[in-house]
């Protein structure tokens, strides 16, 4: 941490006592940003790990369920294949937990998905549930449900979510346990792992379940994820259900539920497991839903903060703030994208003329950075291949994640979109344009700085700009492994 603290104070320090043009300014000012806001997520990925190894965090919940509170099951679907809802019921159906109700919610308007629910419904014992008029997508359809609910608790999984038999059984205790708990969030996992896109969104969920999860919940900050999810009805129902105005209602409600006094619960237990995206269109259309979503949230939490800065601790605030702001790492990858191409091409920002300071300052901290990165995901037995694709599939989506943060910053609607099941073909080559464009500015800039350095022209800096043009290039180029058509 001190190693982030002394590079970012160092880069401030040349900023403010240097010399730039007008141009210079600007560009060196949007890239200080850029790195303030990787530190910021990157310390706050530090404060997550410390508590993930505090040994009295670590004691799993074993508490003995006194009586057997009546817990209502739902699953919300609209247009979902019957295999995904026959997989899931049949789960469901062996759930250990006796006074339960297992409910489909299908918002289903086609005919013959709502003739393959109640097909399903009928066959694993499951009770219909359905609404008119429609609104509020997911949230809409729940909030409908709850108005007829008499359950002490509410458990929701997604359409493609199957649970162990003993989930309620693990989850419903704890809430007995202590009355001021809300809800108990519990991992999401993926199940269809031989498919290079899902593996990949697999070892991305494995970070923020297996770290950054068991952070939130020591602040008393973990919020709903929308799934594997066991709610006390009258928490959810005193803030009016889920918030039906975010398509990411669950992240959205969260801090309603929060502001209200309630507390909510990590159970690092892998009771559910799912089904990834499996190709890149599927991965976009879930990344693009939860930037949107997660953005618009983070404008509504500094409203909320600035009206009323005691309803939540500060950790609290902290960490609804970095989950908030995450999805602005698609501007963060641009701007460090672009700055080596501009200093290659104009010399511009100025500051990467200076190969000691830069080498002194940012080499420690990024090194340290990754060390401490790898370190803990191979801990959980990842290969260093499933994570370095992990991490280079969430820098190819920068451009999702660039309109996706600015549409929710200005607070734009988008229709609640449901990832897609199963293969698809690859994208057209012509929707991927930013990758492959970046791709040719960086080849260029690269050639640029080999002609710089042969008229000997600063080869130091020059040579650390073309190293970085070229691990950019690199990490670009797999936007086409990744769009490969699933076999």
């Amino acid at each position: 941490m001190a190693c982030m603290f002394f590079y970012f104070a160092t880069r401030v320090v040349v900023f403010v006592s240097s010399e730039y043009s007008f141009v210079d300014s600007i560009f060196a000012f949007f890239l200080m940003i850029a790195e303030g806001h990787m530190i910021l997520h990157t310390l706050g990925f530090a404060f997550n790990i410390f508590y993930v190894f505090d040994p009295d965090r670590r004691r799993e919940p074993n508490y003995t369920l006194k009586g057997s509170p009546l817990v209502h099951v739902i699953v919300p679907a609209r247009h979902e294949p019957k295999a995904v809802l026959e997989k899931t019921f049949q789960m469901l159906a062996l759930l250990r937990y006796a006074n339960k109700e297992i409910f489909l919610l299908d918002d289903s308007s086609d005919p013959v998905y709502q003739r393959e629910a109640e097909e399903v419904a009928q066959r694993f014992g499951a009770q219909l549930f359905r609404r008119e008029p429609r609104h509020g997508a997911k949230a809409g359809i729940v909030n409908d449900f709850l108005q007829h609910s008499d359950a002490k608790y509410v458990a929701v999984f997604d359409a493609d979510q199957t649970p162990m038999p003993d989930f309620l059984e693990k989850v419903v205790p704890i809430l007995e346990h202590d009355t001021q708990l809300a809800f108990v969030q519990t991992p999401q996992f993926y199940a269809n792992l031989n498919n290079r896109i899902a593996r990949c969104a697999c070892v991305q969920q494995s970070i923020f379940y297996e770290y950054i999860c068991e952070g939130k919940s020591a602040s008393n900050a973990m919020f709903c994820c929308g799934t594997n999810v066991v709610f006390r009805s009258s928490a959810l129902k005193s803030v009016g259900g889920f918030d039906e105005s975010s398509v990411t209602e669950d992240f959205a409600t969260s801090i309603l539920i929060h502001l209200k006094g309630y507390k909510s619960l990590y159970y690092n237990h892998a009771a559910a497991f799912g089904m990834a995206p499996e190709s890149l269109l599927a991965y976009f259309k879930q990344q693009t839903r939860w930037a949107t979503g997660c953005v618009d949230v983070c404008r509504r939490i500094a409203k909320k903060f600035l009206m009323n800065p005691r309803g939540l601790t500060p950790r609290q605030w902290m960490e609804y703030f970095l989950s908030g702001s995450y999805y602005f790492i698609g501007w963060t990858f641009f701007i460090l994208m672009l700055s080596p191409v501009l200093y290659l091409f104009f010399g511009i920002p100025r500051f990467f003329a200076y190969p000691n300071v830069y080498f002194l300052t940012f080499m420690p901290y990024i090194t340290l950075s990754l060390i401490l990165f790898l370190s803990t995901m191979m801990d959980r037995r990842y290969s260093f291949t499933d994570i370095y694709r992990a991490v280079f599939l969430g820098f190819n989506s920068f451009p999702i994640y660039m309109r996706a943060s600015f549409l929710g910053l200005i607070g734009k609607k988008i229709p609640f979109a449901i990832t897609d099941k199963g293969k698809t073909n690859a994208l057209p080559l012509i929707t991927l344009w930013p990758q492959w464009t970046m791709i040719l500015a960086n080849v260029t800039a690269i050639f640029i700085g080999v002609v710089r350095i042969y008229y000997r022209e600063n080869p130091y800096a020059i040579g650390v700009n073309i190293f970085w043009a070229a691990y950019h290039t690199f990490v670009l180029s797999h936007i086409f492994y990744f769009n490969k058509r699933p076999v």
